[in-house]
């Protein structure tokens, strides 16, 4: 890709052809870019600056530092971005002025005299800046326009679409995504939250950010605060550089991006190359999630050989029109022209048969955590210097430093303090001789290992919590970590009663996402008073199990809690399940549920037709509504609810595992199952007089329909969704039945549904009702078999009540029979759980 060198950078970021698109959002308020050409018209007369000055830039991702970087662009200044460390970047460069540009802007002046800057010479970049090195990158306007475009062309960016600041702009890669929306007329969300506040999610979701650039660090800190916060229907494109994203992390964010209709794509550069210098195309990045990919358009790498390195690996070799202009380390080096034109990365790779570029470690002793490039050499130099004799070693995950003797904690802080890393990620070793390698150079990833065992050892002092104790016996002790949520410990519908109980005993109320929450989050939170209110679908299942029961033993004729119950499967199914990212989570999550519902409906129908006779094959196959007997036959209809369950479940889990179909739900998280429902009440072939249709009313294509309300209830997030679905219902249920009371009790408990997901409850009655609702299953498959001989011996409200207690002592007897596998199947440190603490 050829640029004239005359082309400039300020011209192709505010040149959109229609100046009345959207360039820049900034605190709830659109700037077009003809209004970014005033902005920036008006702030290069502020400047104030001599004809070509050096400028440091220093400031937050605001709106202020962005016309203030364009304006020094278009007046043809030089601007040497600066951050934790412009203080010695003033002292070392001493520039004409220094900007701050922050919430507002100002500028001291202090004009340097005899100093000379190359009529090429565009921007300066620090590279190793943060770990004491005075050394500047120095990029022309061929290298800064070139890489834009090259970048937009890798990503596919166009004018429709939408970034967002997630990384600081004195960064290489911070910088190219602004400048990568701009040059094709694009616009980007300036915002200064961070990725984990709240802020910045609703900053994606009201903005409608189209992608995300960040570095491995910005992902991991996504796992902590819940990925799903991208989850909205504008976003396309996820893109990860600075630093290696591990190959496990990476096909999670590729499931998870498939599931929101969106693509990852891995990107690899440097600072020395402006920005980018390699792409991994989206489909790609699950199969080579450990290669760097392709050179970006107008760009070669190849493999240069090195005598140390087998046939076909050596050190990567880049050239392009983003090749810097050389390094600055005095100041008469920023007269000088370009020279270099080639940039020897230091990784050491190869390229693969099929073109695709991979990196397998470091020629040069550099580390790369939070996308930030630390000079191991510089930091050891340091710490020798301020605290005895050190060797320092690390990944991109850990910096390690072994001193003899010494403060651990003085040491860390000086670290932290030098490199601009987070304490976390720093390991002192105090108590380790150095290691060498039997030619007696230092092993450094000996000493690396030292840092990760000391840290493996503190992470393994800290005892476990309650919460995650109640997720190993309820769900799976060999996923329980404190990363951890209900959801992906594989919880549904199945186990919420029984775990939300457990856990309100341990921290009192729980917040309404409580199954979204990680273990450490709930364990973090002090205990409050136990609740008085109970969560409306327990409460409604409850409700559902009890009517159900009272009607078939003819206690009460109270009809319809059935298809309430099928209502509630199908919103339990939008909040337990469609939260998974991924095809494959999803489909076992779903696997499991069918199952936890199935086996034990088939083991108990299977036990029933040994014992006392009845039911046929058809039933214990759950198809008994399509292919049983006629419908006079007794117990034709006993597992109607259970079957329509497990086959409703299968089809909506198939479905949703057709990318497609996902993206579609994603994009239209409300519209989704309002479309859905008009489609399953097309399947009703008579809309009225059901009874008279071969009991339509209990055969799965004719009962779907309660699943998709179900799920449109709880889709139902804002006011007027509220108001349209409790509309839905009212239009819907009355008349379908002809039963005006089996219409009635489906409407409201629907409608209570969608205005209340909590209900005030007694607080004595929580206990036993939350008891029967996480008994369902086993009260509905049960009741057949047991009422019949309670009413016999007992008068008919005691037999009632004894078959509601039988149904919840075999669900009892069947959990503890369960929690006892999951303990004998768990490491043996898991076994020492206070299991009758959880009763």
């Amino acid at each position: 890709m050829s640029l004239p060198a005359t082309e400039r950078l300020a011209d192709a970021l505010l040149g959109a052809p229609d100046q009345a698109q959207p360039a820049l959002i900034s605190g709830g308020r659109t700037i077009s870019y003809g209004e970014l050409v005033d902005l920036v018209d008006r702030r290069c007369g502020e400047l104030q600056l001599n004809d070509r000055s050096l400028v440091l830039l220093t400031g937050s991702r605001s709106l202020e530092w962005v016309v203030s970087y364009l304006a020094l662009l278009r007046s043809g200044h030089v601007p040497l971005l600066g951050g934790d460390r412009s203080d010695e970047l003033r002292s070392t460069w001493t520039p004409d002025a220094w900007i701050h540009a922050w919430d507002s802007f100002t500028i001291d002046r202090s004009p340097a005299p005899n100093r000379e800057l190359h009529p090429d010479l565009a921007l300066l970049l620090s590279t190793s800046g943060s770990t004491g090195s005075a050394k500047l990158v120095r990029l022309s306007q061929q290298n800064l326009v070139a890489n834009a475009r090259a970048i937009a062309t890798s990503l596919q960016l166009g004018e429709h679409d939408r970034g967002i600041t997630s990384l600081p702009f004195h960064y290489c890669y911070g910088l190219s995504v602004l400048h990568a929306h701009l040059v094709v007329g694009a616009s980007v969300v300036v915002s200064e939250a961070s990725v984990v506040d709240p802020c910045f999610a609703k900053a994606i979701d009201q903005s409608q950010v189209t992608n995300l650039s960040g570095v491995p660090h910005t992902f991991d800190l996504l796992e902590q605060v819940g990925p799903g916060l991208l989850a909205v229907p504008s976003l396309r494109l996820l893109t990860c550089a600075g630093g290696r994203l591990p190959a496990d992390a990476v096909r999670r964010w590729v499931d998870r991006a498939d599931g929101w209709g969106a693509e990852l794509v891995l990107m690899y550069g440097q600072t020395e190359a402006t920005a980018r210098m390699a792409y991994l195309p989206a489909d790609l990045a699950a199969t080579r999630a450990n290669a760097i990919g392709i050179p970006i358009p107008g760009g070669t790498l190849r493999v240069n050989p090195l005598p140390d390195q087998p046939e076909g690996f050596g050190e990567l070799v880049y050239t392009g029109p983003n090749v810097m202009m050389g390094y600055a380390t005095v100041t008469s080096d920023l007269a000088v022209g370009a020279t270099v034109d080639e940039l020897r990365t230091g990784d050491l790779g190869r390229q693969g048969d099929d073109g695709i570029f991979e990196i397998l470690g470091r020629r040069a002793r550099f580390t790369k955590p939070f996308g930030v490039r630390i000079d191991l050499d510089r930091v050891q130099d340091l710490v020798t210097s301020s605290f005895g004799e050190a060797v320092v070693s690390g990944d991109d995950q850990l910096l390690v430093a072994l001193v003899q003797g010494g403060a651990a904690d003085k040491i860390t802080t000086a670290i932290c303090g030098w490199t601009g890393l987070p304490d976390p990620s720093i390991e002192v070793v105090t108590t380790r001789a150095v290691p060498r390698t039997p030619s007696a150079k230092v092993d450094y990833q000996a000493v690396l290992r030292y840092g990760q065992a000391q840290r493996a050892e503190a992470l393994a002092a800290v005892p476990s919590g309650g919460v995650a104790d109640i997720y190993r016996l309820l769900l799976a002790p060999d996923r329980v970590d404190g990363s951890t949520t209900f959801v992906s410990a594989g919880g549904d519908s199945l186990n919420y009663v029984e775990c939300s109980a457990q856990l309100e005993m341990l921290l009192g109320t729980l917040p309404p996402d409580w199954h979204l929450q990680t273990v450490d989050d709930l364990e973090s939170r002090a205990p409050t008073a136990k609740r008085n209110s109970i969560d409306t679908t327990v409460a409604l299942r409850a409700l559902g199990i009890c009517t159900v029961v009272a009607t078939h033993m003819r206690l009460r004729f109270l009809p319809g809690g059935a298809h309430l119950l099928l209502a509630i499967v199908g919103f339990n199914l939008s909040r337990f399940q469609l939260g998974l990212e991924g095809s494959v989570p999803r489909l076992r999550a779903a696997a499991r549920t069918i199952a936890r519902t199935a086996l034990p409906t088939m083991a108990w129908v299977a036990v029933g037709m040994v014992i006392f006779g009845g039911y046929g094959l058809p039933t214990l196959l759950l198809v008994n509504n399509y292919v049983g007997p006629p419908d006079h036959v007794n117990g034709r209809w006993h597992f109607w609810f259970i079957e329509a369950f497990v086959q409703i479940y299968l089809v909506v889990a198939l479905l949703l595992a057709i990318p497609a179909v996902r993206r579609l739900e994603r994009r239209a998280p409300y519209g989704f199952p309002l479309v859905l429902l008009g489609l399953t009440l097309a399947l009703v072939p008579d809309w009225h007089g059901l009874s008279d249709v071969g009991n339509l009313r209990f055969r799965t294509h004719g009962v779907a329909w309660f699943f998709a309300l179900g799920w449109l209830v709880h889709r139902s997030d804002r006011t007027w969704q509220k108001v349209v679905t409790a509309g839905v219902c009212l239009m819907t249920v009355p008349g379908f039945f002809g039963q005006p009371e089996r219409e009635a009790y489906i409407a409201v408990g629907l409608i209570v549904l969608t205005f209340a997901r909590t209900i005030p409850f007694p607080r004595l009655l929580i206990r036993p009702v939350s008891r029967l609702s996480a008994a369902g299953l086993w009260i509905l498959i049960s009741h057949f078999r047991l009422w019949p001989v309670a009413a016999e011996l007992l008068p008919l409200p005691v037999a009632y009540a004894a078959t509601l207690a039988a149904g919840v002592g075999i669900w009892m007897l069947v959990e503890a029979a369960g929690r006892t596998w999951r303990l004998w199947r768990s490491p043996a440190d898991q076994r020492r759980l206070d299991q009758p603490k959880l009763a």
